[in-house]
């Protein structure tokens, strides 16, 4: 998914065919039980000595970009005015790239753990920034997944 966290992976399947399936699904290491506890902790203090890997700084999906450093969005090179609850639900909607988001990781994203918020709170920075996103001709929709959350897609 691109994300810098480094991963080890533990567990019981230590066939040859899972560690490589385990290192071709994106983990760092592979470590099989029964394991020395030694092993362990140097295998994490490797993955930690590691440099960090340099982050994008710009998101793209279709013609909407998303700059990271800045937190600015913009369509074809002009920029986007949005409010900051906007602005934060379209940068993890981008950061997510084509997946779901869980509308719970929305709701945190946008609103923070510690405010209370009503139902339909969510939906509505959702429907003003579809609506903008659809006037600027960004060519991307953002998908309600029932029950579930939101798609930020390229328009087909």
């Amino acid at each position: 998914a691109g994300d810098p966290l480094p991963v080890l992976m533990l567990t019981a399947r230590d066939a040859l065919d899972e560690r490589v399936r385990g290192l071709d699904a994106g983990a760092d290491d592979y470590l099989g039980k029964p394991f020395a506890v030694e092993e362990l902790l140097a295998r994490l203090r490797a993955l930690l000595r590691r440099p960090p890997e340099t982050r994008q700084e710009l998101l793209q999906v279709a013609r909407l970009c998303f700059d990271l450093a800045h937190r600015e969005a913009s369509v074809a090179g002009h920029r986007m005015e949005l409010p900051r609850r906007e602005l934060l639900a379209l940068e993890l909607l981008m950061r997510r790239g084509g997946r779901t988001v869980l509308r719970e990781a929305l709701e945190r994203a946008v609103f923070g753990f510690d405010v209370e918020i009503q139902s339909n709170a969510l939906d509505t920075h959702v429907s003003r920034l579809r609506r903008k996103l659809a006037d600027t001709g960004a060519g991307v929709e953002i998908c309600g997944i029932r029950g579930v959350g939101y798609l930020l897609r390229a328009v087909p």
